[in-house]
């Protein structure tokens, strides 16, 4: 028990490496019908104001935090949702490849496969810009970048409806079999995923829909079957949970995962993997055991400075040691850190940084939070998101530059 008990904290403390990118993410403009106090104090975006605002996007970066505050936010919504959908897509091929029923429904999420690439490759392409200009280099692509990232994704979610049918079939198959937990997990993470999509369209009736299907599985009981998948895929659903923690969307798996429990260790382990990425990008770690190096040097180096209580409570369930989280299933390798699109964001401090400092904290912490002013957060999120791919359709924008084509 108290190795499971390991495992499944190690597999919490994987998605630090990322941890702190969603965290005080939800600084949003929203509806003052619906709120009031400080989050009535951010302006609502209009599309005009979003497309007129991208034009300069570098300096109303740093002159409108508001802009700011949505814009990153926007960023970090699509880019965890990108990698959440690519990863489930995988992971579905992986516990009903064999399953006759899921034929079908594989065969047409596996079909999207390319553009689910390609549109984590724009997203991690807007990141990098982004990252680069609130740090405050010229970057004349990043409204470009900004805006074909938003393109991407909402062309993605054209293909949300496989998530509600690989439910279905699930549902349907467990009627006269009996399924595993890892079946069963990653049914419940696509109705998460929806239980998301439902949060960033302001859609009730589906946000009810879905609680009113329910998960199969309990938080404890998904936790476990978390760690039964390797890094990679527990970066992405634990980095997804800590996005509904923060978006005050309430999922099973984000109930059962103490919030200050993954705070209180998630900078230290972002603090490594931010040195560790940046040491494979420069060339200077090729190989798995030379990445294993440099993260455990740079996991000491975090710890130095990290209080004593972090400290503490990493050494109770044995993570402050890159062996001890090897032995826990938590392998550390190159292409891991180097190549997972999850991975990208959590590399750009700057853009965490812009989340760590918004006004507003983050929506997961805002007390006495009524349900229509969560559905405010949540939904302004979503029309940013759709207002910055809709500005493509600016003349100033279009006569300066080309969009980059998404397939769909």
């Amino acid at each position: 028990m108290k190795k499971k008990s390991i495992i499944i904290l190690c597999s919490v403390v994987a998605v630090c490496a990322i941890g702190l990118i969603t965290s005080h993410f939800v600084d949003w403009p929203v509806n003052h019908d619906e709120a009031d106090g400080d989050i009535a104090k951010a302006a609502k975006f209009s599309r005009e104001e979003v497309s007129e605002k991208l034009t300069n996007m570098e300096e109303f970066l740093q002159t409108d935090s508001a802009f700011k505050d949505g814009i990153v936010a926007a960023q970090v919504v699509m880019q965890t949702r990108a990698a959440q959908f690519g990863t489930l897509v995988d992971m579905s091929n992986e516990v009903a490849g064999k399953i006759p029923a899921f034929a079908e429904v594989l065969k047409e999420m596996n079909a999207q496969r390319e553009l689910v690439n390609n549109v984590a490759n724009s997203l991690a392409e807007s990141a990098e810009k982004l990252n680069a200009a609130l740090g405050g280099e010229e970057c004349p692509d990043l409204a470009q970048s900004t805006i074909n990232a938003s393109l991407a994704y909402t062309t993605l979610q054209k293909q949300n409806n496989l998530a509600t049918r690989f439910i279905e079939t699930t549902d349907k198959y467990l009627e006269t079999a009996q399924g595993d937990d890892k079946l069963k997990l990653v049914r419940d993470q696509w109705l998460e995923y929806q239980q998301m999509t439902a949060a960033l369209e302001g859609d009730k009736a589906s946000a009810e829909a879905l609680a009113k299907k329910g998960n199969l599985l309990s938080g404890e009981q998904a936790l476990a079957a978390v760690g039964k998948y390797g890094l990679a895929e527990q970066l992405v659903i634990l980095q997804s949970c800590e996005l509904a923690q923060n978006m005050n969307v309430e999922t099973k798996l984000s109930n059962a995962i103490s919030q200050q429990t993954l705070e209180r260790i998630c900078s230290v382990f972002r603090n490594a993997a931010e040195v560790t990425v940046k040491s494979v990008n420069d060339g200077l770690a090729l190989n798995n055991q030379e990445v294993e190096k440099i993260f455990s040097n740079a996991l000491d180096e975090a710890m130095k400075n990290a209080s004593t209580e972090v400290v503490a409570s990493m050494q109770k369930f044995g993570l402050n040691n890159v062996q001890k989280m090897a032995n826990a299933r938590i392998v550390v390798n190159a292409q891991t850190l180097a190549n997972a699109q999850i991975m990208k964001i959590g590399s750009a401090s700057k853009v965490m940084e812009a989340f760590n400092t918004s006004t507003l904290g983050n929506a997961g912490k805002i007390q006495n939070l009524n349900q229509n002013q969560n559905f405010s957060l949540n939904q302004t999120i979503g029309n940013v998101i759709s207002q910055t791919a809709a500005a493509n359709n600016s003349e100033k924008l279009n006569g300066k530059k080309k969009k980059r084509k998404i397939d769909s």
